[in-house]
C-alpha cells in the first residue's frame, strides 16, 4: 500500500458550502424547469457532446443563472407596488394555503373598498361616526369617564345600567330603553336594550359595545376595517344609526359573501335597525317616564307607559 506524502506547509483549502436560501431557490427553480424541459438524455438514448462530460440537461446548465438573476430581480424589488388584482402567482403554492383574500379584498361593485378613497362610503361612514353637536360631545365624554371608571364590569346589561344611572347622577335625563317589534315579512322578531337621554328636547341613543353588534365569522380584510372605524361608545340621534347600519350591513354582506357564507336574517339590515328604531319603552327614570314634553313629537307615539 502507498501512502501519499502530506505537505503542510500548503494550505488545504476547505470546501464552500451553498447558502441555504440559494439551495432552497436553487431546488425549487429545479422543480418548475424539469417541468417545463424534460431531460433530453435518458437512459438507453444516444449521448451528444464531447464524450467527456455527463448527459446535458438544461436544467443544470442553466440553474444557476436562473438562480443568480432571481436573487438580483429580488433586491430590486424590495417595495413593491400594491397589487390591484386577485390573480397570485402560485408556482411554490399549489395548495393556495398560504395567500389570504384579505389581502386584496375588494367589493365586486368597486363601489366600498378599504383604502378610504373620496366619497366612497367608506368616508360617508367616518362622517357618520363623528359627534354632530356640542351636546353629542359632552355626553360621549361623560359617558366615556363613566364606563372607564367601571371598566371591570364585563357584562353589557351591567354596564348599560350602570352608564344609565351614572349619567342621572350628572344631572342628564337618562334612562334604559327596550325596544321590541314583530315578525315580519323581512326580518324576524325581537327585542333589544340601550340607553337614550334626552337634552332640550332632542333624544339621543347611547349604545355601549356598539362594535360588537356587527361582528360575523370569518370577516375580510375589508370588512375589519369597516368594522374597526365603529366605535366603543356610540352617542348620536335614531337616524344616523340608520344610515350607519345600511352601510355597514352592506359591507358585511359582501364580506360572508366572498366567504361563501349564508348570510345570517338576524344580520339583515331591517332586523338590525329595527334594534334602534322600532318603538321602546324607557325602563327607569320615573320621574320623567309620563312627560311627553320631554320627547320630540315625532317619537312620541313610540313610548309606552310601564306600570
Amino acid at each position: 500500500m502507498k501512502i501519499q506524502p502530506v505537505d503542510v506547509g500548503v494550505p488545504v483549502p476547505v470546501p464552500v458550502r451553498p447558502e441555504p436560501a440559494k439551495q432552497v431557490l436553487k431546488f425549487r427553480l429545479k422543480r418548475l424547469f424539469d417541468r417545463q424541459f424534460p431531460k433530453i438524455s435518458s437512459v438507453g438514448e444516444p449521448h451528444y457532446g464531447n464524450g467527456t462530460g455527463g448527459e446535458l440537461e438544461p436544467s443544470s446548465v442553466c440553474l444557476d443563472k436562473m438562480v443568480e438573476n432571481y436573487i438580483e430581480d429580488t433586491s430590486d424589488k424590495l417595495h413593491p407596488q400594491p397589487l390591484r388584482s386577485r390573480n397570485r402567482c402560485n408556482c411554490f403554492n399549489a395548495n393556495n394555503n398560504h395567500g389570504s383574500d384579505d389581502e386584496f379584498d375588494v367589493f365586486e361593485d368597486g363601489d366600498f373598498v378599504g383604502n378610504g378613497s373620496s366619497g366612497d362610503s367608506f368616508d360617508v361612514l367616518k362622517s357618520l361616526i363623528l359627534c354632530a353637536s356640542v351636546s353629542e360631545r359632552n355626553l360621549l365624554a361623560d359617558t366615556a369617564l363613566i364606563v372607564e371608571k367601571n371598566k371591570h364590569y364585563k357584562r353589557k346589561e351591567d354596564l348599560r345600567k350602570i352608564v344609565s344611572d351614572g349619567l342621572c347622577t350628572l344631572g342628564y335625563d337618562s334612562s334604559i330603553c327596550k325596544s321590541k317589534w314583530d315578525k315580519t315579512t323581512t326580518h324576524l322578531a325581537g327585542e333589544y336594550e340601550y340607553v337614550d337621554v334626552i337634552i332640550e328636547g332632542e333624544r339621543l341613543l347611547i349604545d355601549i359595545d356598539f362594535r360588537s353588534e356587527f361582528e360575523i365569522a370569518r370577516s375580510t380584510g375589508t370588512y375589519k376595517n369597516v368594522l374597526q372605524t365603529l366605535p366603543y361608545i356610540f352617542v348620536g340621534k335614531p337616524d344616523r344609526i340608520g344610515q350607519i347600519v345600511t352601510i355597514v350591513l352592506e359591507a358585511a354582506k359582501q364580506s360572508l359573501k366572498k366567504k361563501g357564507m349564508h348570510f345570517p336574517p338576524w344580520r339583515k339590515a331591517e332586523y338590525m335597525r329595527a334594534k334602534w328604531l322600532s318603538p321602546f319603552t324607557r325602563l327607569n327614570n320615573t320621574n320623567n317616564i309620563n312627560d311627553n314634553k320631554l320627547i320630540p313629537p315625532r317619537l312620541s307615539h313610540r313610548r309606552t307607559t310601564v306600570v
